[in-house]
């Protein structure tokens, strides 16, 4: 059977060695000796794959710069699994990663319905006073925005969606033919976070 992985629902792996051979990830066992403080969700390998992680980790030993980014769709109250994701931004902050955490409004507006009023509250209120108040420094190689007003994410979001096309996205995220565009749109969003701290 295909694996799909689904950033909008629940996805219960059974089989982690196809997972890792289908989608290129490797162990952390074998990097973890090297990093000279890791993480506790590293150490007690919550955190056991990765892909190509041995880029920062290089970038760490020698003091090149690197990034770290994620994001969290504000729908409603943070949760444990948002303290964990903030947990590890801001653990590759003090690492000395350039930290972006995105509030991914234009998602949560799109795909689950959320007014952009909600969107705010939840985000200021829920993920950026909770990522603050765990250690995040706002002031210091950090980036906190929102999509909807990250004029660089939603350009770059747009020339990505040049080099997408309906078949290549529904075949990764299984849209059909009853998905809103919007839906579509914010995969478009979600790359342009990813990818845009190398901008």
């Amino acid at each position: 059977m295909e694996t799909r992985l689904d950033p909008w629902g629940a996805v219960h792996v059974e089989d982690y060695t196809k997972l890792f051979e289908e989608f290129g990830i490797s162990s952390f066992d074998d990097i973890l000796p090297e990093l000279v403080d890791p993480h506790r969700y590293m150490r007690r390998k919550i955190i056991f794959g990765h892909r190509n992680y041995d880029a920062v980790l290089a970038a760490m030993k020698s003091g090149r710069p690197f990034a770290v980014m994620s994001g969290f769709m504000p729908t409603g109250r943070a949760h444990f699994g948002h303290m964990m994701v903030m947990n590890e931004i801001i653990w590759h902050q003090q690492q000395g990663g350039d930290a972006f955490a995105a509030v991914a409004d234009m998602e949560a507006h799109a795909v689950r319905g959320i007014s952009w009023e909600r969107c705010r509250q939840f985000g200021i209120e829920e993920y950026i006073l909770s990522l603050i108040a765990l250690g995040f420094q706002p002031k210091e190689n950090s980036h906190i925005y929102f999509q909807s007003k990250n004029y660089h994410v939603r350009n770059l979001a747009f020339e990505l969606g040049i080099e997408a096309n309906f078949s290549e996205v529904s075949a990764i995220y299984g849209f059909s033919g009853e998905t809103c565009i919007s839906h579509m749109e914010s995969v478009m969003a979600q790359s342009a976070d990813i990818l845009h701290p190398q901008l």
